[in-house]
């Protein structure tokens, strides 16, 4: 009888170390994984990586060739190198919008001709790049230190908050 008891207490100090396995907390080894690193989180683009986009070139006013992927369905457009050969999306830019706090922007300050994901950028200290697709449409975006970018349409959508 000592051993059950001995395996039971066993069994609980497991889980209350490691965590207990559900479909919400599948087993870990206790090692983040990559995955970790850039969880999607739980909010509205937690499954971006399985929506389907669309390549796309966009060019700087500079000439520099600026490659992105573009989920229409989600109105995100975010650079190419963020796609990582899995298919897992990891970058700067995707992390502000799934895990950084939202950028806050008072109400009053939304005024003028400035989009409120332009200024969103500014407020993070980002730099501003404009570019022109292949129809001649422009478009303003966020660059992140690692040099990934994110429309300023989508951080403006995902990335902020508007506060009294």
């Amino acid at each position: 009888m000592s051993s059950r008891v001995a395996s039971i207490a066993l069994v609980v100090a497991s889980a209350a170390l490691f965590g207990c396995p559900s479909k919400d907390n599948p087993p870990s080894s206790g090692a983040a994984s990559p995955a970790d690193a850039t969880s999607a989180g739980t909010g509205p683009l937690a499954s971006l990586e399985s929506a389907p986009f669309v390549n796309e070139v966009w060019t700087s006013q500079e000439g520099q060739a600026m490659p992105f992927v573009y989920y229409t369905r989600e109105n995100v457009r975010i650079s190419a190198q963020c796609r990582q050969a899995s298919g897992q999306l990891a970058c700067d830019a995707i992390r502000q919008v799934r895990n950084g706090m939202p950028v806050e922007l008072a109400g009053r300050e939304l005024t003028g001709g400035i989009s409120a994901g332009t200024k969103a950028c500014m407020k993070l200290g980002r730099q501003l790049v404009t570019g022109q697709n292949s129809v001649g449409s422009e478009d303003g975006f966020c660059r992140f230190p690692d040099g990934s970018m994110i429309s300023n349409g989508a951080l403006e959508q995902y990335g902020m908050r508007i506060i009294q």
